[in-house]
């Protein structure tokens, strides 16, 4: 998340019209009796949320003529962490009582707490649980205590954010049949990090609505935090969700049109941002296909196993390899820069240097540097080896070559010429017509729509190619494609043509029911 300001990180205040509609998706409204319905906000910050919610009580507390001071005590709860928040907190609250009531009450002291909602025991559960839980990135949070959240929360796994336990956290306080809503980042959605949290709502909870708004900001401050409000009851799971996107960059929060769609199952939550079934027979997974999906080498030490040809000094050409780099891949251009791999294996083992006198000189005098490396810590008696085994056979394999973080509109081929190096994906094929319609589909909106979903998007909004996403995407299956797509396809890559790349694709991806 991008800070504009000085604030703490992961403290993100929302605005009023956010924190309104949040309050009437757990129904929490001033024209009902609230005299009894108990409230948790988790990360209260300086009392966004706590202001609204008050004020409401009063409102109800003056509709049916109960005790607002008796009801605000007994039922509400606002936690947070931050001394300096909690004080504005504190101070926002009693000033707020003041003002409705005409009477000074410590009240903050009876309903705020100075503590970290993820290690507080509570003893008591709540009928509507609300609010905007921290955004703090996974290797932003103190090493001890993600040794703690890893032990007590189930969904806290791979490099998830630190709002993924407090989902957890919240929903085992909610009483059975009640709400929660939260506004928060949509990355959990469907990347891997929330797949656990994902996994238990679709057994435990009901998924009632999504709205999700991640270019606009409704936040007191302009930051990167692709929001989406969340709305989750403890029951059991209905087949329908009330699902809204909006893409503005100011909702109307007023003027939302939910539709029905099919409330996800644990495998499907990457539907609720598709235009088409994910999961249906006629789309299938790249390696279903016969491609095989890679990544390219690891060294350990690039300075040393990479090099120019000029700076190459008499090593064996046996043992180099042609390199492309990811900086070869640039502005939608393909520009060997002349980089070769020095390849220390010899058929899957690490090849004798006395065999190879000037691959040996060199080695030994760069010996200090690689053994300083932790592979050749590990095994100091392969020294010379590189992070991964490099595979001579892949060299004349054709492939598409899949940068990551270069932004290119358009992938590479490299008909067997190439040996590719840490920072590229590739495809392999044995048929090049095939990777060139399968670089088609991928160059597809449809398919970076689905690879937005699934993986992380970089600022701007362009898809990263990552082994774990490819394997995952699902895209229509080339050996039924008609004579005639295949062809277009083809010439579509060719010419770098994704106005007709898109034509084509669309015919067999559409459709919701394909």
């Amino acid at each position: 998340m991008k800070r504009k300001n000085g604030r703490n990180q992961g403290e993100v205040f929302t605005d009023k019209n956010a924190i309104q509609f949040i309050l009437d998706e757990v129904n929490y409204f001033p024209e009902v009796d609230l005299r009894n319905i108990s409230l948790l906000e988790p990360a209260s910050g300086k009392g966004a949320f706590a202001i609204e919610i008050i004020n409401r009580l009063f409102q109800s507390s003056v509709l049916y003529n109960f005790s607002f001071l008796d009801s605000l005590i007994c039922n509400l709860a606002f936690v947070e962490l931050d001394k300096y928040a909690f004080g504005k907190l504190c101070n926002s609250i009693d000033e707020l009582v003041f003002d409705l009531i005409s009477q000074k009450n410590n009240v903050s002291s009876k309903i705020c707490l100075n503590k970290n909602f993820l290690t507080h025991e509570f003893n008591v559960k709540y009928d509507c649980i609300v609010g905007n839980p921290p955004y703090i990135r996974h290797e932003l949070i103190p090493e001890f205590d993600k040794s703690i959240y890893q032990q007590k929360f189930s969904t806290f796994k791979y490099r998830a954010d630190l709002y993924i336990p407090f989902y957890e956290n919240s929903l085992c306080l909610l009483k059975p049949d009640r709400l929660l809503s939260f506004i928060c980042s949509n990355r959990w959605l469907y990347n891997q990090y929330g797949k656990p949290l994902r996994e238990k709502i679709s057994t435990k909870y009901n998924l009632k609505k999504i709205l999700n708004i991640e270019k606009s900001s409704p936040f007191d401050e302009v930051v990167t935090a692709y929001p989406c409000i969340t709305t989750i009851q403890n029951s059991k799971q209905c087949e329908k969700v009330l699902f809204y996107e909006d893409n503005s960059k100011t909702i109307d929060f007023s003027n939302i049109h939910f539709t029905e769609v099919d409330n996800p199952k644990t495998y499907s939550w990457q539907n609720l941002f598709l235009h088409y079934n994910i999961n249906n027979i006629a789309l299938v997974g790249i390696e279903e296909q016969g491609f095989e999906i890679g990544i390219g080498v690891a060294t350990g030490a690039d300075s040393i196993f990479v090099k120019q040809g000029k700076e190459l000094n008499g090593i064996e050409k046996s043992r180099i390899l042609p390199l492309v780099k990811s900086s070869d891949l640039k502005n939608n251009t393909f520009s060997w820069n002349e980089n070769y791999l020095i390849n220390p294996y010899d058929n899957d083992e690490l090849c004798d240097l006395k065999l190879y006198p000037h691959l040996q000189t060199y080695f030994n005098d760069n010996k200090d540097t690689l053994l300083k490396r932790h592979t050749a810590k590990k095994t100091p008696n392969k020294w010379y080896k590189t992070i991964d085994k490099i595979k001579p056979e892949l060299l004349a394999k054709p492939k598409l070559l899949l940068p990551d973080l270069t932004g290119n509109k358009f992938l590479f081929m490299d008909e067997g010429n190439y040996y590719p190096h840490h920072n590229i994906y590739y495809i392999t094929s044995d048929n090049i017509p095939s990777l060139k319609i399968l670089a088609s589909i991928l160059m597809s909106d449809f398919t970076k729509n689905q690879m937005s979903q699934i993986g992380i998007r970089m600022n701007g909004g362009l898809p990263r190619f990552q082994s774990q996403v490819l394997k995952q995407l699902k895209i229509p299956n080339i050996s039924q494609l008609s004579l005639l797509d295949k062809d277009e396809l083809v010439q579509a890559y060719e010419n770098q043509n994704l106005y007709e790349t898109n034509r084509v694709i669309n015919k067999y991806c559409t459709q919701k029911g394909i």
